[in-house]
């Protein structure tokens, strides 16, 4: 993996990136495929990533919430489809651009597109989630977004950690392509790139605290 020390802007794209293989080098050279991306053709995928990302979201916000105890599993899925698909990638834009103030509160200088563009490249391992989901519906069924599964034999204890560990090793290799991307686009440490990523949350959920707070003051 190449998590060298990167230029601070994006100029010569790596010799062994080539268009074709983005989706493939993403995994094993973020740093240089997102470079190529970014000085070749940084609208590629963008739109279709961040609707995808989306609709992983939705998926995994579902799962969180345990709406399996309340719904079934093919009409959650349904609606994470439709929600996620028609308003997920909104979260995304919002979230690129509060990446661009708070990076520029960390001495970084990359734009809202920039930062869009690399947010949806680094969603490519949440996307693949979404794949997993197809053997987890035919294996758990109704079970799939239940706080507490009905089958519980061993087959399914197995399957569950084994989804589980991939899930978490896909978790980690989207912020692993992000804060590649961050340090590219902002010249940042890796320290500052992770700042990066948490402030914009960090402010988003202060003022919805505020205004919660507000309310119940009112």
């Amino acid at each position: 993996m190449d998590f060298q020390d990167p230029a601070v802007a994006p100029v010569a794209p790596a010799g062994n990136i080539t268009e074709d293989k983005l989706l493939a080098s993403i995994w094993r050279q973020p740093t240089a495929t997102l470079r190529y991306v970014l000085a070749h053709c940084p609208d590629k995928y963008v739109t279709v990533l961040l609707v995808l990302g989306g609709i992983a979201r939705a998926v995994g916000r579902a799962s969180q919430q345990n709406m399996g105890d309340r719904n079934s599993t093919d009409s959650i899925l349904l609606m994470a489809v439709l929600m996620g698909g028609l308003t997920g990638w909104i979260t995304y834009y919002v979230y690129a651009w509060g990446m661009r103030l708070a990076g520029e509160w960390l001495g970084g200088h990359a734009s809202s597109e920039q930062l869009r563009t690399v947010l949806a490249w680094a969603l490519i391992p949440t996307i693949v989630t979404l794949v997993l989901t197809i053997p987890q519906a035919i294996i758990f069924g109704d079970d799939l977004f239940r706080s507490t599964p009905a089958d519980t034999s061993a087959f399914a204890e197995n399957a569950r950690l084994a989804f589980g560990l991939v899930e978490v090793v896909l978790a980690v290799w989207a912020v692993v392509i992000l804060v590649c991307g961050l340090r590219l686009v902002q010249g940042f440490s890796v320290g500052r790139a992770l700042a990066n990523m948490v402030l914009p949350g960090l402010v988003v959920v202060s003022i919805f605290g505020l205004f919660v707070g507000i309310f119940k003051l009112l």
